[in-house]
């Protein structure tokens, strides 16, 4: 990211804030909830030294209580007491926004500058590796040329010497070039007899034909010794070399010195290379896949199932609540709470969700999902158990649905997949009824880990 402008980089985190939605299905009131342990993330965000995750939540906040939560069909029914309380929270949080972002800006200044510093010296020796390759192709260019150029000085010595030797053939026998061939120093021509008769020594040619220097670029050609219509003895082979007369040298391209470079107005890179910002340690709110670990308790099962066991024993479903906090971008399970609830063998609803408000509150912890058993059924999530796990997954995607099948033996950690947030978000019916097989709509969830560190608080409210 250091690549963007910092005013780009800060945009984007707004963006990121404002990309949520209001479900007027929803209890008004779980808004209203849910703005509160925001606000309990960001700080949390904010003392570790993630400074993006505490803008982004901050800014979500605000967008939610200023401007997004007024759409909700219930807000005219919320007490002006609570709408009061909530605009001094929201003063408070553009305060601290406002210094957030000062900060992050100079931070992404900062990171730019170095950025665009490396971006240039990356350049400078792209640059001059390139140029370091065309190098190499030009004198490899430069090294086919010459090849070329001796083996057409060869071939034109081979048909000088050629030429020579049919033209002392001639001499030998008597003979002249054909009648007619239009070479008329040829025609003129008169063999020697005699003492002045010149005789053919093989040793004064080399087995192996070489070029002349460039001195010697005045011999004649065969053509101009034996006229183009006079064909050569089979013996000898008059094929030209095959050679590739099409590669040309690259141009040169002498390499860039770094003091040339303009540290202060570069051009825009188009190179994938990754910059040298390990982000790692930072938050990825709006990753596809960016859910955030949860840490649940090695015992949290068994001290839930020790609790539900009478109601299991009597076929009747059990529910609890999970909290927690956030530490180090990962959600720690700390709490077990059984509030006030009316079971049934195939359902159950809490009646205290006030009660576990306040344990949080006192706790300072936050809702990270919910448990509960299946006497007589496998696990899976019902639709109404869908329902419910909707509404917390909507506020916190890492929300967990825990569901421990008594009759099986089997505990499974579950959560809605996209398609069942999208089925289950635009259905208005209530109490048990189909829905979807295919895409699946729930699924197990993968961003849970045990944790054997811990045991789990447990508090049971009923």
């Amino acid at each position: 990211m250091a690549e963007r402008e910092p005013g780009t980089r800060l945009r984007l985190l707004g963006d990121a804030a404002a990309e949520f939605k209001i479900d007027c299905n929803i209890p008004i009131r779980r808004y209203f909830r849910s703005g509160q342990e925001m606000i309990k993330m960001a700080e949390v965000y904010h003392n570790e030294g993630s400074l993006e995750a505490a803008y982004i939540l901050y800014m979500k906040y605000m967008t939610l209580f200023v401007e997004k939560l007024k759409a909700h069909r219930d807000f005219s029914q919320v007490l002006p007491a609570e709408k009061k309380r909530v605009k001094g929270v929201v003063k408070d949080v553009m305060g601290k926004t406002e210094v957030l972002k000062l900060t992050l800006k100079s931070r992404f200044e900062e990171e730019h500058k170095v950025w665009l510093k490396e971006e240039q010296v990356r350049r400078w020796e792209e640059q001059r590796e390139q140029a370091r390759r065309d190098e190499e192709m030009k004198e490899a260019g430069r090294r086919k040329m010459e090849e070329v150029a001796s083996i057409e000085r060869d071939r034109q010595v081979a048909l000088w010497h050629q030429a020579q030797l049919d033209k002392e053939d001639r001499e030998n026998r008597g003979v002249g070039p054909p009648a007619g061939s239009g070479v008329g120093e040829i025609q003129d021509y008169t063999p020697s007899r005699g003492a002045d008769r010149v005789v053919y020594d093989p040793n004064k040619y080399s087995d192996t034909a070489s070029a002349p220097s460039q001195a010697n670029e005045g011999l004649p050609s065969y053509d101009s010794v034996v006229g183009p219509s006079v064909s050569p003895p089979p013996s000898y082979d008059r094929t030209a070399p095959s050679y590739d007369r099409t590669a040309k040298p690259a141009p040169n391209i002498t390499a860039p010195s770094i003091s040339a470079l303009s540290i202060s107005a570069p051009t825009p890179s188009t190179s994938t290379s990754t910059p040298a910002f390990d982000r790692s340690a930072k938050p990825t709110i709006s990753a596809p896949t960016g859910l955030r670990t949860v840490m649940v308790p090695s015992d949290l099962s068994e001290a839930f199932l020790a609790v539900a066991k009478s109601n299991s024993d009597r076929g009747v479903e059990t529910l609890g609540t999970l909290g927690g906090h956030l530490a180090n971008n990962k959600f720690i399970v700390s709490h077990l709470l059984i509030p006030r609830q009316e079971g049934k063998s195939d359902s159950c609803t809490m009646e205290g969700l006030e009660d576990v408000w306040d344990v949080h509150d006192k706790e300072n912890i936050i809702f990270l999902g919910w448990v509960h058993t299946h006497p007589a059924y496998s696990v899976f999530l019902s639709s109404v158990d869908m329902h419910n796990q909707y509404e917390w997954q909507h506020m916190l995607p890492e929300a967990l649905a825990i569901v421990c099948s008594i009759k099986d033996g089997v505990v499974g950690n579950l959560r809605l997949t996209p398609a069942g947030m999208s089925e289950v978000g635009g259905c208005s019916l209530t109490n048990f009824h189909p829905h979807s097989k295919e895409p699946p709509l729930w699924e197990e969830a993968s961003h849970v880990e045990v944790d054997w560190s811990q045991k789990v608080v447990l508090k049971d409210l009923r």
